[in-house]
């Protein structure tokens, strides 16, 4: 295959991750309200999983493949992009108004979801045991939000889907169209970035990550527009939580994998460090505003230049 054509089967391969995962989630209040399930859970906790299975299915493809530098960078890349890039374009849109319980619960689980990674990946692996212990990590958070579902759901009955059958065909449908969209960004993304001389860590915090974070862009986006703010960054940090936790816990149970030093000594630094700074700007005020929207926005600049420029941090 010519390099244009991998180029373009590359990019379909971003339009079929998108598509598929904007079908996937425009069926979930639907399907929900043939299930009666509490919006809440929706919100939090079934979109924040669906939004991340493109990072699933790149880096298990990426695994499988033998490139599990490139799975790592995946995640990794994929959840910087998401906090510090997607959510300072929302914020530069319109500033968002940060509520008490995204401060105190999401944020911090945000910040313990990354250390707990960069903890037990410091051995320069990512063992069956590190998923296990990764994924045991999501339960107390998984049952602290279903907790506060129980405590916040709204009496009033929700609209049941009419045609659940459809629904659910184009539920299904639109998760083949993200595993097929996953297998040609894995496969083109690599040739093209090999052509160009990129190692696999590059090619997975770059090519891969920025792609896989589309749906997590258009979700965000979408509920500024629509003045959620709870949705915009509830969304973000639940996103990340599950990805760091669960898809990486997951990819280490099918697959161990071998992590590179950069991936330990500047990579989960530098998304530790912005989860620390996204906490301090937005518990300042009541507002994460469009000053520091461009903070986050030069710490995704920073891990840019890390890359290309190849500088580490230096750990104990």
């Amino acid at each position: 295959m010519t390099a244009a054509a991998q180029v373009v089967r590359f990019g379909l391969g971003i339009v079929l991750l998108w598509g598929g995962t904007e079908a996937v989630l425009r069926r979930v209040p639907r399907i929900a309200g043939w299930l009666r399930v509490s919006p809440l859970v929706v919100t939090v906790l079934l979109i924040a999983v669906l939004t991340s299975l493109p990072e699933f299915c790149v880096s298990l493809l990426a695994s499988l493949r033998g490139q599990p530098s490139a799975a790592m960078g995946n995640i990794v890349g994929s959840n910087l992009v998401t906090l510090t890039f997607v959510a300072g374009i929302c914020a530069l849109w319109r500033p968002i108004r940060v509520a008490q319980t995204l401060r105190d619960r999401e944020s911090s689980w945000m910040i313990l979801s990354a250390a707990l990674l960069l903890i037990v990946s410091l051995d320069g692996r990512l063992s069956r045991g590190d998923g296990l212990v990764l994924i045991a990590a999501y339960l107390p958070y998984f049952h602290a939000t279903l907790q506060a579902a129980r405590r916040e759901r709204q009496h009033a009955a929700l609209p049941a889907s009419a045609r659940p059958l459809l629904d659910v065909v184009v539920f299904v449908g639109g998760i083949a169209l993200v595993v097929l969209g996953a297998e040609w960004v894995a496969s083109s993304g690599t040739a093209i970035a090999r052509g160009l001389g990129m190692s696999d860590l590059l090619i997975g915090v770059t090519f891969y990550a920025f792609g896989t974070s589309l749906p997590e862009l258009a979700i965000a986006l979408g509920a500024v527009l629509k003045r959620r703010p709870d949705v915009t960054l509830g969304e973000i940090y639940a996103s990340n939580i599950f990805t760091g936790l669960v898809v990486a816990g997951a990819l280490a149970l099918v697959k161990p994998l071998t992590v590179e030093p950069m991936i330990t000594q500047r990579d989960l630094p530098l998304l530790v460090l912005s989860g620390v700074v996204l906490q301090m700007l937005i518990t300042t005020g009541l507002k994460f505003v469009r000053a520091e929207a461009l903070v986050m926005i030069a710490l995704y600049v920073l891990f840019l230049t890390a890359q290309f420029g190849g500088f580490s941090i230096s750990l104990p």
